[in-house]
């Protein structure tokens, strides 16, 4: 069914795994979806096909554009083509991301700045040519693909950890001082999702082989880390649709009311009570500090 209301929406990351199944699911709904994909005409040609033709087969349509968030001009040429095309940007949907996967010490400083850069500094890049035009509309929505070991965290994973935890911070942080021009924020935490994503086919893994050898004790746990996770699902599939979905739920929920935090989880991970307390605290916080009103959204 298409939406009554077409939002102009911009996707990072949109060629594959939750970006694809979000750019899919919203174009098809009949936003105008504009899907980031970096090098779409090039190197990767097969992943922006393969967008357009399953939602063209499914009557909707989308705009690819070149977009990659390392580069600051490539994220304001973004921005400068949907206002010239469409006249607004109503959603901005930060998906891009990278995972790493090893023991922390083997993991080079490059490596961890390069989870950062992907990780946390695209969104910030992205954040810088959008929200100009944000602000001179006086709304948006800024919806932060986080994830819920920013509340639970994982060994194993430490540079990916570190960017996740660095992105959820940008998003608070920022939603604090957007939120006085009208401008909402909504950060989604999905929980574990091992199907339906490349992120575990293009994982970066520790570089410094030395240190490498001396964690062989820790071999058996490490081995142990895909079961381990399959562990957590006691209640079925992990449909990585069911983040699209829910996305695409959020943006009909009407401006001012949609929710700050929210989470997609199949799994016992469960990281969700730990956003009540943060919740909570932040208000009292606020309270004290007479920093109410930046909580709420004022257009």
């Amino acid at each position: 069914m298409k939406n009554k209301k077409q939002l102009t929406v911009l996707i990072t990351g949109a060629g594959s795994g939750m970006g694809l199944h979000t750019a899919q699911t919203l174009a098809v709904l009949g936003h105008k979806v504009f899907a980031g994909i970096r090098d779409p005409q090039g190197r990767n040609v097969h992943k922006s096909t393969a967008l357009r033709e399953y939602v063209e087969h499914n009557g909707g349509k989308v705009d690819i554009l070149d977009l990659d968030i390392h580069l600051e001009d490539s994220c304001q040429k973004a921005a400068d083509k949907m206002i010239e095309k469409e006249g607004s940007i109503d959603v901005l949907i930060h998906n891009a991301a990278h995972l790493f996967i090893g023991y922390s010490e083997a993991f080079t400083p490059e490596q961890i700045a390069s989870s950062v850069n992907t990780n946390v500094l695209g969104a910030h890049r992205l954040n810088r040519a959008i929200l100009p035009y944000m602000r001179k509309q006086k709304r948006g929505l800024i919806l932060y693909v986080g994830s819920g070991i920013t509340n639970v965290t994982a060994p194993f994973m430490a540079p990916y950890v570190i960017g996740k935890a660095g992105l959820d911070a940008l998003a608070e942080n920022t939603a604090y001082e957007i939120s006085q021009f009208g401008i909402e924020t909504t950060i989604l935490m999905p929980g574990v999702f091992l199907d339906g994503t490349s992120h575990f086919e293009t994982a970066e893994f520790p570089k410094d082989e030395p240190v490498l050898k001396e964690y062989q004790r820790l071999q058996k746990d490490y081995d142990n880390y895909g079961p381990g996770l399959r562990n957590l699902f006691r209640f079925g599939d992990a449909p990585i649709q069911g983040v699209a979905d829910r996305i695409a739920e959020i943006l009909t929920i009407p401006e001012g009311q949609r929710p700050f935090r929210d989470t997609v989880d199949y799994s016992d991970w469960l990281a969700e009570p730990g956003n009540g307390v943060r919740e909570s605290l932040t208000e009292r916080a606020f309270k004290i500090m007479g920093y109410s009103h930046l909580l709420k959204v004022n257009g």
